[in-house]
């Protein structure tokens, strides 16, 4: 088992084969194998733009797009 924590609100485990986090209570799986889609999914949640579209978790390639 690993941890990952990522924002003040997210904290990503690495257990039995899986991501795990949490979302609104709920717990969360995604394959181990697949770390891009977990990122995705994680994102899509996580992601909180600023009134001026600057998302803090936006990687460069997507701000540059």
């Amino acid at each position: 088992m690993s941890v990952l924590s990522v924002l003040t609100e997210l904290t990503v485990w690495c257990r039995d084969g899986s991501f795990e986090w949490n979302e609104e209570g709920e717990t969360v799986t995604h394959p181990i194998d697949d770390p891009v889609g977990a990122a995705l999914r994680i994102a899509e949640h996580y992601r909180h733009p600023t009134s001026d579209g600057h998302s803090p978790t936006r990687s460069v390639r997507e701000h540059s797009a």
